[in-house]
């Protein structure tokens, strides 16, 4: 068996948010979760780390926001967000924000964090940092990575929309209603440090299975992914991209009807009626590999 290429790098936003990343979050992925309370959570500690001690930027500690794991090759910037969505969704956010109450020139600049524009040559369209699932990526865009879009979300109608992109306006308006605090010198410094002074630790490696294998052992702020979400990634992977979002959409209907943990243990019920035995090796394994009829060889009638 091929040996999988896995690679660790602690970089500084400015580089996680450029060219050597297109980040996409897959459809298996839960929508955007992280409420108010998260968002504050994380403006709070980015404040504290600035103010304490008071010193230049430059000699600043670097502020560690935590990991995320991508599948991605070596020589390609597109990137499959394993775990790290809340974090990438939510810093996209704040830097929206921060452009919006930027100076001209600045917010120009901070503008390339958020999408390379189009030049008319090489790049033909705006190239998103940051792509939601397919249900909430035209809303973020247009209202949060677009520029003057976060001046527009108090005129929308929120609930023609979904609960993860409320969760995204929410924050939005926290970010906003805190920065406008900031005197136009702090505000700066604070914009400077988040671009500068914050890291993540990338992971990425080729392989599914070992980017899973990594985040289940990592204890971070995410929200973790389940059996479920496992089983969706494999089960959708296997439909045809043009019915994709079909049965994806079926697949959350049925876990909200049934709420989360019910869902998860449904898959443990499925096993145990078709083995009728403990389990003997991972109920993945079972599930798409061994069980009869084979649910990875018949995804849409499992589905359905």
């Amino acid at each position: 068996m091929g040996s999988i290429n896995i690679q660790a790098k602690e970089l500084p936003l400015y580089k996680v948010f450029s060219n050597d990343f297109v980040f996409k979050i897959p459809l298996y992925q839960r929508p955007y979760a992280w409420t108010t309370e998260e968002a504050e959570a994380l403006f709070e500690d980015l404040l504290t780390a600035l103010e304490e001690p008071k010193q230049e930027i430059d000699n600043i500690s670097p502020y560690f926001l935590g990991s995320i794991v991508l599948i991605k090759s070596e020589h390609k910037p597109d990137a499959q967000v394993v775990d790290g969505q809340q974090r990438l969704t939510t810093l996209t956010i704040l830097l929206s924000v921060l452009r919006e109450l930027s100076s001209l020139e600045k917010a120009h600049q901070l503008t390339k964090y958020i999408y390379q524009e189009a030049d008319g040559f090489e790049v033909k369209q705006n190239q998103y940092r940051v792509t939601l699932r397919d249900t909430d990526a035209d809303f973020f865009q247009d209202y949060i990575q677009k520029p003057q879009g976060i001046s527009q979300l108090r005129d929308i109608n929120i609930l023609k929309y979904s609960e993860s992109c409320k969760n995204i306006r929410d924050n939005a308006f926290l970010f906003r209603e805190r920065l406008e605090k900031l005197d136009s010198d702090k505000l700066l410094k604070f914009t400077q440090f988040v671009v500068t002074r914050c890291c993540l630790v990338i992971i990425t490696t080729t392989d599914f299975d070992s980017a899973y294998r990594i985040f289940s052992v990592m204890n971070n702020r995410g929200l973790d992914l389940s059996l479920a979400d496992i089983l969706k990634a494999e089960i959708l992977g296997k439909i045809s991209p043009e019915m994709q979002y079909k049965y994806a959409k079926k697949w959350e209907t049925t876990e909200e009807k049934l709420g989360v943990d019910s869902f998860k243990n449904l898959f443990s019920y499925i096993r145990m009626v078709r083995f009728k035995h403990k389990p003997r090796k991972s109920i993945i394994t079972e599930l798409l590999k061994e069980s009869q009829p084979n649910i990875a060889e018949f995804p849409q009638e499992f589905i359905d």
